[in-house]
């Protein structure tokens, strides 16, 4: 299941919106921007931004809500490219176990210029807070989000596709 609105970037197929969220909610001094870029082959999504871990910050994402009916899936499939810097980008996920802002389960996504596709199985995802149960299950899925964070670096990620496989 392809989760990218292709007839409306905005959105994702369960008509939500992908959101910005940076530290700022908290107080933090990171900025960002995101915008869908068309191109020749088609369309991507672009985070770009400061992260800066200035009075307690340190991130930038953006995410949107799922609705998923079943636990059939495995994992997702993310085709993406970052700024190649090194720095930390994740996927983040939130389920229903995962109640503060703080809470989140997360697979690192490689330092890469180019376009990649990367396979990460459920199973991969680690949790942030040792309240969180150790596994999930995709209909307790609330949010999948990408992020830069944890440093004081320019922000660069793209990402092409976002595909919950069985």
């Amino acid at each position: 299941m392809d989760l990218v609105n292709r007839d409306k970037p905005s959105y994702n197929i369960f008509d939500y919106k992908w959101e910005l969220i940076t530290d700022s909610v908290m107080g933090g001094l990171s900025l960002g921007n995101l915008e869908a870029v068309n191109y020749e082959e088609g369309m991507f999504y672009k985070l770009t931004g400061s992260v800066s871990t200035k009075n307690n910050g340190g991130f930038i994402q953006f995410r949107s809500k799922v609705e998923l009916e079943d636990n059939d899936y495995k994992g997702i499939e993310i085709e993406y490219r970052n700024n190649g810097s090194g720095k930390r980008y994740y996927v983040h996920i939130t389920t229903i176990f995962t109640v503060l802002p703080w809470q989140y389960y997360e697979a690192i996504l490689p330092s890469n210029r180019k376009w990649t596709s990367l396979k990460i199985p459920l199973s991969n995802f680690q949790k942030s807070h040792f309240y969180q149960p150790k596994q999930f299950s995709p209909k307790n899925i609330k949010t999948i989000g990408f992020a830069a964070i944890g440093g004081d670096f320019d922000a660069e990620l793209d990402i092409k596709r976002i595909i919950l496989y069985k």
